[in-house]
């Protein structure tokens, strides 16, 4: 027989995962714990976006630059 598996969110608080839902869970029960990505705001995720794109747009120059220079 398959374990049942359920998605039950959650917060760590004082290092302990606490339950967002009123989902009871039996003393002693096996859990896994998947970290999710931290919520980004908003002005930093568009400051590392626009690195990234600086990034791809500065790569071919660079392989361009070095190639002219050991060729």
């Amino acid at each position: 027989m398959a374990p049942d598996r359920r998605v039950i969110p959650g917060i760590v608080k004082n290092g302990l995962v606490v339950p967002q839902t009123d989902t009871p869970l039996p003393e002693g029960i096996h859990v896994d714990i998947h970290i999710g990505p931290a919520a980004v705001p908003a002005d930093l995720k568009s400051e590392l976006d626009q690195w990234d794109k600086a990034s791809d747009e500065a790569c071919p120059l660079c392989v361009v630059t070095l190639t002219d220079t050991y060729d």
